[in-house]
């Protein structure tokens, strides 16, 4: 008979994973945590539901849980002044959102774990895998300076995001978009070239060339050969001997490919950077 026992969330330690849901909706809360258990881990321990945001942070400080799945729109205060106003917190946060697609990008770029509503296992799944991975590196990926006054700027009132956190277990950057030179494909992995403080560093995260495509601005950043996705506000020159290159600030030179020449000369030249 084959062995259908799951290997249940829990710490270096051996103590189980705790979770407290919050959403108004008692059948969404419901339904989270019949799916948590039922389909994605036996061993997540549900300490608490919450149906306001003052009866979570009740739970919160009773239950001291690892990690929240928050229900952005709460009656009386949305999940982002909710946060604001408690923090410091020692918890993960996972937002539940029915929000457009705007709001998810604002999400991405700062790099915020979310789950749609409503709500698919598969993503569910690579939302708790998400949590396991950053209780392994938690002294690292811990960040306690997230603006969700910002986030909810950005999801609310759609104000233009101008940054993008950038984070592997090593390294976490908040990166304006008009630091980074381009984006190299590596596989499923992409390579960052960015200056920080009139540096030039690099980092190799686990996203594809096509994440940051879509997530960067169009005006701004062209796909200039199936590996690189370059910032033309830094392209220093255009090689005109045949050799099919730009060359970016700090002499980093880039090939483009053939196809796509004429497309990036026509884009410099419409959007003033000829």
């Amino acid at each position: 008979m084959q062995n259908k026992k799951k290997q249940s969330l829990m710490h270096a330690n051996g103590k189980p994973f705790k979770v407290i849901i919050v959403d108004d909706e008692k059948k969404a809360c419901a339904n989270l945590k019949n799916i948590l258990l039922e389909f994605v881990d036996p061993g997540i321990v549900i300490a608490g539901i919450a149906n306001s945001t003052a009866e979570a942070e009740i739970e919160i400080s009773v239950h001291e849980p690892d990690a929240v799945f928050l229900d952005i729109e709460m009656p009386n205060e949305n999940a982002f002044h909710f946060l604001e106003r408690i923090a410091p917190f020692d918890f993960e946060v996972v937002f539940v959102t029915a929000y457009e697609e705007y709001a998810i990008k604002a999400f991405r770029l700062n790099a915020i774990d979310y789950i749609l509503k409503p709500i698919s296992i598969t993503e569910l799944k690579g939302a708790v895998q998400k949590l396991k991975d950053k209780i392994r590196y938690k002294k690292i990926l811990a960040d306690k300076n997230t603006s969700y006054t910002e986030l909810s700027e950005q999801v609310s009132n759609k104000v233009k995001p101008i940054k993008i956190l950038l984070k592997d277990i090593h390294t976490m950057e908040f990166v304006d978009f008009n630091d980074i030179y381009f984006v190299e494909a590596q596989g499923s992995y992409s390579r960052i070239v960015f200056s920080k403080n009139q540096v030039v560093k690099e980092m190799v995260l686990s996203n594809p060339l096509s994440d940051y495509e879509e997530l960067l601005p169009t005006e701004q950043f062209f796909r200039i050969h199936r590996s690189y996705l370059i910032n033309c506000a830094h392209i220093k020159k255009i090689q005109s001997d045949g050799s099919n290159q730009v060359i970016m600030k700090d002499d980093l030179a880039i090939p483009v490919s053939r196809r796509r020449n004429a497309s990036l000369l026509l884009f410099l030249e419409s959007h003033d950077y000829l």
